[in-house]
């Protein structure tokens, strides 16, 4: 009796052992998104879930307004989507996610849903009107010292690495909003700031190794949050960095993979061709376009297969994700003739319009200095290939590559005019994002060969001709800096305590940066109304001796830009061959010196320098 006793206590311990065991062995550690809202047009939300064995169980949710439509399993054990029906009348709130295991136990998840704010479509887009000010976060400014190395990434701070983290943050672009204001600028652009926890070389932000959280190293979400909120009190737009090609090799699901094609995987590391023009190429071969989308921008940065349709909702849904949690006015998407599924662009584009009508995306493609290369993207109909991008602004390398021909070395302006001269190829050229640097190319000056007036005369055009204008950080200030990128992303002088003067203020500046600072401050304060600018149109006249006229207008406003970009100096320099475009007029003034002109016959030109004259009746 006491033996069957002692078996029977025995078999009920070792049954109550495993059962503990089978309850430890499930878990939840991931929802992506973390939340979500009702009142989106597109009634439908795929919910990744990640967690042990996490596949094994059955989900339910029992809250009105919410329907599980399906649940997908994919290889790895440790995933489920789950893909949800949000209706118009669901009440916001938090409701269960039950996942019931075979054993008759329970996970439960609470998730929340959050009204769709209300947002004002016209003011909140991205127009001509605006100028953007693009910033390499990690090298503006350190305004919190405490998470220059934080204890959950890897790569710890060293300044004195030109490839390192450097300890610039979100508290430091803040604390420096006066100054982004008053330098005239609209709005900012900061390169990623999504958490990229990698050995070496995370600084730059394209490694994400987490879609859904800020670098600890920049700060937190709701620093961001604060970053465009405090934005948006002055008047200022924010546009924010995103990328669909690829992730950082740190990123959370690369230790376990939802499938063997969530990548695009080679036998051996295969690089991208880095050869854009091959996506619209009519004579492509196969293996030419496999190598250029699918092969890896570097070891460091897997490849995205967009051809998994769970990936690429994830992606689509982390877009919208931001735009309503942080109210961010624009979006600019990286590499974007790279990903693999060109028609899963298109498709993210059309979903985030129709949450957010006239939301404002601009493409990076940089494929050389002719128009004909980008046209592809932006051509407004169907491609021969049947094709159709639905982008309507693009980061325009064309005008770009030939600005830095006319100002620099070969110093024919001629060349910026013929490129200008191929617009009718594009649907939305007045949407075209125009520039003078980025992070991706040498400093302005180093490449104008540190010429300060060629430096201006790229400004007074990138700020007059058609277009929205971005200038990069420190390009105002005449940084010099070539390539490699870690040494073209220098420090802005005055963001670290320890730096030997402080370019943010105008008394510890030379007379040579605040003369630029000043010049560029003086367009810009101007151009903020100026409405022939914003809308009007662009008349050209081609370029003679160098020197360069065009004129933007509107039926009631009129600005003449007068760009001579030789050494020589002109006085009595005759207008009679502009006279279609000044005969409403008789007189006007210098924008950026005040000089009056009671004539519009006759005008002197000062060597390798801008006029920009306002037209008076």
């Amino acid at each position: 009796m006491n033996s069957l006793f002692r078996t029977l206590i025995t078999s009920l311990l070792f049954l109550i052992s495993i059962q503990h065991i089978c309850a430890q062995s499930f878990s939840i550690e991931r929802v992506e998104p973390p939340n979500w809202w009702i009142g989106m047009e597109n009634s439908k939300l795929q919910l990744l879930i990640y967690g042990e064995n996490i596949s094994t169980t059955k989900p339910t949710i029992q809250y009105k307004g919410v329907t599980i439509n399906s649940v997908t399993k994919l290889e790895s054990a440790n995933y489920l989507f789950l893909n949800l029906t949000i209706e118009e009348t669901t009440k916001e709130g938090v409701f269960d996610i039950i996942f019931n295991l075979d054993s008759g136990e329970k996970l439960v998840y609470n998730y929340q849903l959050k009204q769709k704010k209300s947002r004002n479509n016209l003011s909140q887009t991205i127009d001509a009107s605006d100028v953007m000010y693009l910033i390499t976060p990690d090298r503006f400014s350190n305004g919190d010292t405490s998470n220059d190395s934080t204890d959950d990434t890897i790569e710890k701070v060293n300044r004195k690495n030109p490839d390192g983290r450097h300890g610039g943050d979100i508290k430091g672009i803040i604390n420096h909003l006066d100054y982004i204001e008053n330098l005239g600028v609209t709005t900012l652009w900061l390169n990623p700031f999504l958490e990229n926890d990698q050995p070496a070389y995370s600084y730059h932000g394209y490694g994400i190794s987490d879609f859904y959280k800020t670098d600890s190293r920049f700060g937190t979400n709701n620093d961001y949050k604060k970053l465009v909120s405090l934005s948006h009190e002055r008047g200022m737009k924010v546009i924010m960095d995103q990328v669909f090609n690829h992730c950082g090799a740190g990123h959370w699901w690369m230790q376990d993979l939802p499938s063997k094609d969530w990548l695009n995987q080679w036998k051996e590391f295969t690089y991208s061709s880095f050869a854009n023009v091959i996506v619209s190429d009519p004579y492509q071969s196969q293996s030419d376009n496999d190598l250029h989308v699918k092969g890896w921008f570097d070891v460091n940065l897997p490849d995205l297969n967009l051809d998994n349709p769970y990936l690429a909702t994830y992606l689509i849904q982390n877009s919208i994700w931001w735009i309503e949690y942080a109210n961010i006015d624009g979006i600019r998407m990286d590499t974007y003739p790279y990903p693999n599924n060109k028609n899963v662009m298109a498709n993210w584009i059309k979903m985030v319009e129709t949450e957010y009508p006239n939301y404002y995306i601009v493409a990076e493609t940089a494929m050389g200095d002719k128009v004909s290369s980008y046209v592809y993207w932006n051509n407004g109909t169907l491609n021969r290939d049947g094709y159709i991008s639905n982008i309507k602004s693009l980061s325009d390398y064309a005008l770009y590559y030939n600005l830095i021909k006319a100002f620099g070395k070969e110093n024919e302006i001629y060349t910026i005019y013929e490129t200008l001269t191929s617009d009718y190829l594009y649907d939305t050229p007045y949407n075209n994002k125009i520039f003078n640097g980025n992070h991706d190319v040498a400093r302005l000056y180093t490449q104008l060969n540190k010429n300060k007036d060629k430096v201006k005369l790229s400004m007074a055009f990138i700020f007059t001709t058609r277009g929205i204008p971005q200038i990069y950080y420190g390009d105002e200030l005449f940084f010099d800096s070539p390539k490699p990128d870690g040494a073209l992303r220098i420090d802005f002088l005055g963001g670290w305590k320890s730096d030997e003067r402080n370019a943010f203020v105008k008394n510890e500046r030379t007379n040579d940066e605040n003369d630029l600072v000043d010049y560029i401050s003086t367009i810009l304060k101007w151009r903020k109304n100026a409405i022939e600018i914003h809308k009007g149109k662009l008349k050209h006249y081609k370029p003679m001796d160098n020197i360069y006229v065009y004129f933007r207008y509107t039926d009631t406003e009129s600005t003449m830009v007068i760009i001579n970009n030789s050494k020589k100096s002109i006085n009595d320099y005759s207008l009679e061959r502009y006279k279609e475009s000044l005969t409403s007029y008789s007189s006007g003034k210098d924008i950026i010196t005040n000089t009056k002109f009671t004539t519009l016959k006759t005008i002197n030109l000062k060597a390798n320098s801008a006029l920009i004259i306002k037209l008076i009746n």
